[in-house]
């Protein structure tokens, strides 16, 4: 049964993507879009059922879509913050394949809602409203408004622009902004010291630079 579900789930998200991507099966820890060899790898974990297959599916298949190789290239080379852009790019790129493709919106809230409560993200018995500004995004994005994280004026502001953004050149801008507001909220040691830890990573961090 489960090899049948890799076929199928394989063979839809070459539908969704329109194109002819290989898709492969292994034992990572999370999916992630190959975005130079057009690759979308998809994870093997216990108790994988279709929500949770078509939001990762889903998922990478936005950036089969919407994220271009040279521009994420050209973003790396000009020393943009990849962690706080990778998480602007996968709001950008999950907003446009439920606009795209309709029926995954509920998909995602359900799935998404599911790796919450099954700690997922490691976030049993923290307080979300210390996370830092991104991390906080990044679960507000994901999980939803049900987690009730806290966010301050300026905060809200940047939320309501970051919801307008259509393009990859947004993206970029978009980051350069949050950046910016953390550096001011933040010390320099903590600053130097970002990254998204794993638990929030393994959501976000597709594209390697390792080819780059």
């Amino acid at each position: 049964m489960a090899a049948e579900l890799q076929v199928s789930k394989s063979i839809l998200a070459k539908l969704l993507a329109a194109e002819n991507i290989t898709v492969s099966h292994q034992a990572t820890k999370t999916a992630y879009f190959d975005l130079k060899s057009r690759t979308l790898v998809c994870p093997v974990w216990k108790d994988m059922d279709g929500d949770l297959y078509d939001l990762l599916m889903g998922h990478e298949v936005g950036h089969a879509l919407y994220t271009n190789f040279y521009d994420w290239k050209k973003a790396y080379e000009d020393k943009e913050n990849m962690s706080v852009l990778n998480v602007v790019e996968d709001f950008r790129i999950e907003k446009k394949i439920k606009y795209k493709y309709p029926g995954l919106k509920n998909v995602f809230v359900r799935a998404y809602n599911g790796l919450f409560s099954n700690n997922f993200f490691k976030t049993d018995g923290e307080d979300l409203n210390e996370y830092n500004f991104i991390d906080r995004i990044n679960l507000h994005h994901k999980v939803g408004a049900s987690l009730n994280i806290q966010f301050n004026d300026k905060e809200r502001e940047i939320l309501k622009d970051l919801d307008t953004i259509q393009t990859f050149d947004d993206a970029v801008r978009m980051q350069r902004v949050i950046v910016e507001y953390m550096k001011d909220h933040q010390d320099d040691e903590e600053m130097d010291e970002m990254s998204l830890p794993d638990n929030i990573e393994a959501m976000t961090m597709e594209m390697s630079t390792e080819e780059l």
